[in-house]
């Protein structure tokens, strides 16, 4: 039942991405024809100071969504209840909190935005109603979407994301009939704002017929030791939070107040491409950290090994994957298909993106073994650190700006710095405190891993090259095959007689008999 759940995340996530991929694609594209790339870059930094205001969730829907692994695996719905209860009390405070704050942050639009009113190039009336729209999405979330997590704690996040694979596909399209009809921002923002709530509410609904239980008011009083654990997540997972607005939402704020919105927008649209690509395959490890918090429950110290050794090969075919796939295509698409070359950043700045974006992710087979097991303040070195990844992502920054003159960069190799905090504290903890392996073993893995993965890449780059035409269709095409052909053919080369390479394949093997034994 593990696998099968586990696997039906995996598709429907895939599914949901690519189908959101594509819309996304074409729904940018009219955005800037319709709007310019000045309102592009605007609704990434009001999305950027959304993620600022998230802060006050402190963690607690993580740390609550964790704590409901055991019990939903032992089939305690009292429990369940009880922590459902408590989700939903605290969400109504933090959604409050988040309107509140959020308001108060209104004199201060100005600040960032001041070059785009200095040169007429949008208004302040605009600015700020931009960003109440932003805010009601954000703070109405709260009071309804912590419904949906039950599904996923309960291995069936795949009905999530199918529904919002739907959801999604329905507003995406009267979003673009919006700009073309009407030109009008703010018609476009409130399509997502009553589609968002519709479908939230949707979920509150079937949450009561998938687990009637909720609907009983009286629940059993939590345990002085849930609590206390739940305290002592909610602070490490409140300065993770911390860390990943320091480390991602900043950056497109130094961009705007040093650079402009207009380059905002530029990094918008890789931002975006790597979004999408992780969407599609990186998150597929992320998907699994409920099935995984299942399999710390019921296994051993030995297995509990052996399954981390095999996510994190998956690991290592997906992001090695998309990595060599991103620095080969990105550029070439950006440019030659979808947006033109106006909007093209050099080659150098794009491998630094990827490298950044490659180091977040080959983190995720660890973060997943953390995850599922719910540990998140295992000691306060662990939580500190987090915290220091994003100072370091800061000041690193700020340092290649402000005193090597670097400009943009700056603000990305700033990233490259504060990702080696992840790279170490993250399989940190997972090995001593979940593995209880020596860390050299892990790094014995990574190395060979990201050793492999430059190797594909340059292997991948040089075919692209060599192959080069003056049809970008067909360079997408010549491009993919190389990114396909050379991560296949290097895996199967130094990795084919690997336990877990065995493992894999059996499982693809197994699950290709299966369809064509149901077909």
């Amino acid at each position: 039942m593990r696998k099968k759940y586990a696997l039906r995340n995996v598709l429907s996530k895939a599914m949901y991405a690519t189908i959101y991929a594509v819309l996304s694609f074409v729904t940018r594209k009219i955005f800037i024809y319709c709007l310019g790339d000045t309102v592009l870059g605007l609704s990434s930094l009001m999305t950027s100071i959304l993620s600022m205001l998230s802060l006050m969730e402190l963690g607690v829907g993580n740390a609550i969504y964790f704590s409901l692994y055991k019990p939903l695996a032992e089939g305690d719905d009292a429990q369940v209840n009880a922590i459902m209860k408590l989700y939903r009390k605290l969400y109504s405070y933090i959604g409050l909190a988040v309107m509140v704050v959020g308001l108060c942050i209104l004199p201060f639009l100005r600040i960032l935005v001041q070059r785009e009113i200095t040169d007429n190039t949008i208004s302040m009336a605009f600015v700020y109603q931009v960003y109440l729209i932003f805010l009601a999405d954000s703070v109405l979330s709260y009071f309804l979407a912590y419904r949906r997590n039950i599904f996923s704690a309960d291995q069936k996040e795949y009905i999530i994301t199918n529904t919002t694979t739907v959801v999604t596909f329905g507003y995406t399209i009267l979003q673009i009939l919006s700009l073309i009809l009407t030109k009008n921002y703010f018609v476009y923002l409130l399509i997502k704002l009553i589609a968002t709530v519709a479908m939230n509410m949707y979920f509150y609904v079937k949450s009561y017929k998938a687990y009637p239980y909720l609907k009983e008011k009286e629940t059993i009083p939590l345990t002085d030791e849930y609590i206390k654990n739940l305290v002592k997540n909610v602070k490490a997972l409140f300065m993770m939070s911390i860390s990943s607005f320091l480390v991602f939402s900043t950056d497109n704020m130094l961009i705007t107040y040093f650079v402009g919105l207009a380059a905002v927008a530029v990094y918008s649209n890789y931002s975006t491409i790597i979004s999408m690509v992780n969407q599609t395959f990186n998150t597929a490890i992320s998907s699994m950290k409920s099935n995984v918090g299942n399999y710390l429950v019921t296994e051993g110290e030995e297995d509990r090994y052996k399954l981390f050794k095999r996510i994190f090969f998956v690991n290592f075919l997906i992001t090695g994957f998309t990595s060599i796939a991103l620095v080969t295509l990105t550029n070439e698409f950006i440019g030659g298909i979808w947006l033109g070359s106006k909007f093209v950043w050099p080659f150098a700045l794009l491998i630094i993106l990827v490298f950044n974006n490659f180091s977040r992710y080959m983190s995720e087979a660890a973060g997943v073994m953390l995850s599922g097991a719910g540990m998140y303040s295992p000691y306060p070195f662990y939580k500190y650190w987090s915290l220091t990844e994003g100072i370091v992502n800061i000041v690193a920054s700020l340092f290649m700006i402000k005193v090597l003159n670097m400009g943009v960069y700056g603000v990305f190799l700033g990233t490259s710095v504060s990702t080696l905090v992840t790279t170490i504290v993250v399989p940190h903890a997972a090995f001593k405190y979940i593995l209880k392996r020596n860390l050299a073993e892990y790094f014995k893995l990574y190395f060979k891993y990201a050793i492999l993965t430059i190797l594909f890449a340059s292997i991948s780059v040089l075919l692209f090259k060599a192959f080069y035409t003056q049809n970008s269709f067909l360079n997408i095409v010549i491009g993919c095959v190389s990114s396909i052909g050379v991560m296949g053919a290097g895996t199967v080369l130094f990795l084919g007689r690997s336990d877990e390479f065995g493992y894999v394949f059996q499982m693809i093997k197994g699950f290709m008999k299966k369809r064509g034994t149901e077909k």
